[in-house]
């Protein structure tokens, strides 16, 4: 049996907001017995590489300052966690471009007041040979951070191990036992374990992963970008079955997710198109975020860097929320997703000048009400 829950859809458009009562279905048999923890009630958190190039460049940027004033310092913030996935060694002197952009990142998002995340991988295919070359290029990122008055809160020892971190479980496990025991000695961050996609295969990673780990983690990362593609509570239950205790008590974390408008999925090109983005992201805030109540939620990514354009052909995926405006001096166009992260609740029926209704809805989410609306 489900048990009903209503959510409002907005239908206004400039002249005004008609709210209806819609019932809709998600609290199945399937989340008994799920964890307890508080969840919260919208993305809160942001995973976005390109934060730094915004419009070509954070400080100048027409969008840094909408985020900053809208979601991230309008009350009640908004988003108030910031994650970045850096090249494991990028202190290594090998990667002045990669070192440059990480401090900038840095940089902007102490300057908001967020509250930082880092996750480690490897970009270019070059792999730590042990835990303890992995622990010493570790020790480098997090004593920079902290030199530089911007220190690291949390930590994922890889990003996404069993997809694009490309680890086998045993050394990500290992690699997670280093870095717990780094941030022990002085760095004063806490590692979130797994970092995990929910895709197909994981439950035997995941279960080979944890019997390696020399530690009980307090949080673990889920990426659940194969529920969100179908529509199915189905991956994100059988990851957490898979965990230590089946997942019971665990504090998950979403530490990176998307509802994406096209993707390169399972080896095919699946075109959503923004209403089907949009479909996705009400699904995720509105069935799986409520039913899973995950602590926390990233959500990648928001504005693609020096105005380029969101394609699946050139970056293999689209989940970008706004789009890049033409004209340097124009608002960037939300999409109809940014919506439902925004607030949980749908778009206007109509696009005016190629942004939302005027509404307080509109203004949040453009910074801009656009002239001939009366």
């Amino acid at each position: 049996m489900q048990r009903a829950h209503t959510r409002r859809i907005r239908l206004g458009a400039a002249r005004g907001i008609v709210t209806i009562c819609m019932a809709t279905f998600g609290l199945g048999l399937a989340f008994v017995g799920a964890s307890a923890q508080a969840g919260t009630s919208h993305v809160d958190g942001i995973s976005d590489q390109s934060l730094p190039g915004w419009d070509s460049g954070f400080s100048g940027s027409y969008f840094a300052a909408l985020f900053r004033g809208a979601w991230v310092g309008s009350p009640p913030a908004h988003i108030t966690l910031a994650r970045y996935v850096v090249q494991w060694n990028v202190m290594s002197g090998s990667y002045p471009r990669y070192r440059s952009e990480f401090e900038s990142w840095l940089t902007d998002v102490g300057s908001m007041g967020l509250i930082s995340e880092v996750a480690l991988t490897s970009y270019d295919g070059t792999y730590p040979s042990s835990a303890a070359e992995y622990r010493a290029r570790l020790e480098q990122v997090l004593g920079q951070a902290k030199a530089m008055g911007r220190p690291i809160r949390y930590l994922e020892a890889w990003n996404e191990p069993n997809n694009q971190g490309r680890e086998p479980a045993v050394d990500a496990a290992h690699f997670t036992n280093s870095a717990d025991a780094t941030c022990k000695q002085g760095y004063g961050c806490t590692v979130i374990a797994g970092s995990f996609e929910d895709s197909p295969s994981v439950a035997a990673y995941e279960e080979e992963y944890s019997e390696n780990l020399d530690f009980v983690p307090v949080i673990w990362g889920v990426h659940p970008y194969y529920s969100v593609e179908e529509e199915s509570e189905a991956p994100f239950l059988s990851l957490r079955e898979h965990l230590p205790n089946k997942g019971a008590g665990a504090r998950i974390w979403f530490t990176e997710v998307a509802a994406r408008a096209c993707t390169d999925f399972n080896g095919h090109l699946v075109e959503n198109g923004e209403l089907g983005q949009a479909e996705h992201a009400n699904w995720l805030v509105n069935t799986l975020m409520h039913n899973a109540k995950p602590e926390h939620v990233f959500y990648y990514e928001f504005l693609l860097k020096e105005h380029r354009q969101p394609s699946c052909r050139s970056e293999g995926a689209d989940g970008a929320l706004y789009l890049p405006s033409a004209d340097g001096n124009a608002t960037d166009r939300p999409r109809p997703a940014a919506s439902y992260i925004w607030d949980g609740e749908s778009v206007p029926s109509e696009y005016i000048d190629g942004a939302f209704a005027a509404d307080a809805e509109q203004v949040a989410l453009t910074g801009n009400v656009y002239p001939g609306l009366d």
